[in-house]
């Protein structure tokens, strides 16, 4: 059974008060899709994540910015791709946190952006016309995770 394919482009603004956006979306998206309830949560924690982390750390001054984000979504897969016009950060170079040492010793942060790249089954970054631009792919059927057809 084929679904139809769901586009949603969503225009924020570099305050927390927009997660309920992003919220909403992800909750359309999945009662459209009848997407299961653990890969709901998984595409809501890589998106809280990933905006969380351009407000709070993104830019330089406290102006405010505006922030896109562009699902599309059909029964395989979901492309995530976000921009701000933050300063640069590569997602994909983000060093993977120290997960083994003692809680106490560790260094403050990483987590959230390894919670991202856990999540996701693709994720790339690039820099263009002074925007970062994160495009992340996350596959909806355990086939299409091990690149069989799932028909």
């Amino acid at each position: 059974m084929t679904m139809g394919i769901i586009n949603i482009s969503i225009k924020l603004k570099n305050r927390l008060t927009d997660l309920d956006k992003i919220k909403k979306a992800v909750s359309k998206m999945s009662t459209s899709l009848s997407c299961i309830k653990q890969k709901s949560q998984e595409i809501n924690l890589i998106l809280e994540e990933l905006f969380t982390n351009v407000v709070c750390h993104g830019f330089n001054d406290d102006d405010e910015h505006d922030i896109d984000l562009f699902l599309s979504c059909d029964e395989k897969a979901l492309l995530i791709r976000m921009e701000d016009d933050g300063k640069p950060f590569d997602i994909t170079a983000a060093p993977a946190p120290d997960t083994k040492c003692a809680i106490e010793k560790r260094f403050i942060g990483g987590l959230g952006i390894h919670f991202v790249k856990y999540f996701a089954d693709e994720c790339k970054y690039f820099r263009k016309k002074d925007k970062n631009i994160i495009v992340l792919k996350k596959y909806m059927t355990k086939s299409e995770q091990l690149g069989m057809d799932s028909e």
